[in-house]
């Protein structure tokens, strides 16, 4: 005990009231130095086993260049490392190549879309065109209907709205056309025509005449014959010459019936003129001269009724074929269809359409 201790009783009675340790230094001193040893001991099997299978079973391990490998390695690394810029190279170049090539088929199509409208707007016009001209030069309604109509479906087909007011003409020029009194006007001088080549065909009054004057000669001459036999050849030649002076002054009561007769002669003529007034009215027909049409056809009624044998069928025939086409109702003014024309020439040249 200190001199403090005894100076503090209290502390000194703390200090021996206090147990004391048992002393454990020397065991856990040995414990620790066996786990060392036994840990330098696995230590060394395991540095044997690494030797052993460094230097015996993989030899060749120390005799292998392993700079130069490394050095191969970096080297393909390198070459690998170009191969894969060149290819990017190499993409970006076909990425070029391929935005070139798309731009080019967009404007081949922007062209074609542009020329497939042209194409259609320049047939569309030239269907206008030809109603126009079959309307007003050959006064064929069905035509110009038919032109017209396939000039709409052109303006359908496009889908474009800046033809709307085309179309809304077109619709009214078609209703007026078909609104009209229509008239075959191709199947008119087809008739005409057919009928201009039968005129060779009708027999001539003229022939019907000289057929009349020789059967009413034949009784007289067989009379003749008897006379003479019984009377002698003086009789004879008196009957004769008092026949031919009869012959020769004749009173009919029905001159107006009769026929003028032409001479052999002048039939060519005769025919020729009948087939050149129904070539007349058809040119006229086409011409759109409704009063030269008619008088032609009536001319050449006239030449029917007085030249030739208006009791045979077939006179009787092409007289009634010219009284159906005289009865025809024309049209005598065209309606007027160039109003459509006119509207798709006008939005034509304000440029082209969206």
């Amino acid at each position: 005990m200190t001199d403090t201790d005894a100076n503090n009783p209290a502390a000194a009675q703390a200090v021996a009231a206090t147990p004391k340790k048992p002393d454990t230094g020397p065991r856990h001193g040995r414990v620790r130095g066996g786990l060392a040893v036994i840990l330098a001991t696995i230590a060394l099997i395991a540095s044997g086993y690494l030797w052993y299978v460094m230097f015996y079973q993989n030899a060749d391990l120390f005799t292998r260049d392993i700079v130069g490998a490394l050095d191969r390695i970096e080297s393909d690394s390198n070459q690998a490392l170009e191969t894969v810029a060149g290819t990017e190279k190499d993409i970006k170049t076909l990425k070029e190549t391929q935005d070139a090539i798309k731009a080019s088929l967009e404007k081949l199509n922007s062209d074609l879309r542009r020329n497939r409208m042209e194409w259609s707007l320049t047939e569309t016009e030239q269907l206008m065109i030809i109603a126009n001209n079959r309307l007003q030069l050959a006064r064929d309604t069905h035509s110009a209907l038919a032109a017209l109509r396939a000039a709409d479906q052109q303006l359908q087909h496009l889908a474009m709205p800046k033809f709307l007011p085309v179309r809304r003409q077109l619709a009214r020029e078609i209703s007026l056309l078909e609104s009209q009194e229509k008239l075959d006007v191709s199947g008119v001088t087809l008739r005409l025509v057919t009928l201009a080549e039968t005129v060779d065909n009708l027999p001539l009054a003229l022939d019907i005449r000289l057929r009349e004057i020789d059967e009413a000669k034949a009784p007289a001459r067989e009379g003749e014959a008897q006379v003479a036999s019984a009377d002698g050849n003086w009789r004879q030649t008196a009957r004769s010459l008092w026949q031919d002076i009869l012959s020769l002054v004749r009173v009919r009561d029905d001159v107006a019936s009769q026929r003028p007769l032409l001479p052999p002669d002048q039939q060519y003529f005769l025919r020729e003129n009948l087939r050149l007034m129904l070539y007349g009215a058809q040119q006229a027909l086409l011409q759109g001269s409704i009063p030269t049409y008619q008088q032609n056809l009536k001319t050449a009624q006239h030449l029917l009724k007085d030249y030739f044998d208006v009791e045979s069928q077939v006179v009787t025939a092409m007289q009634a074929e010219l009284d159906r086409l005289l009865a025809m109702k024309l049209l005598t003014e065209m309606p007027d269809i160039t109003g459509s024309l006119a509207a798709l020439r006008r939005l034509s040249e304000q440029g082209e359409a969206p």
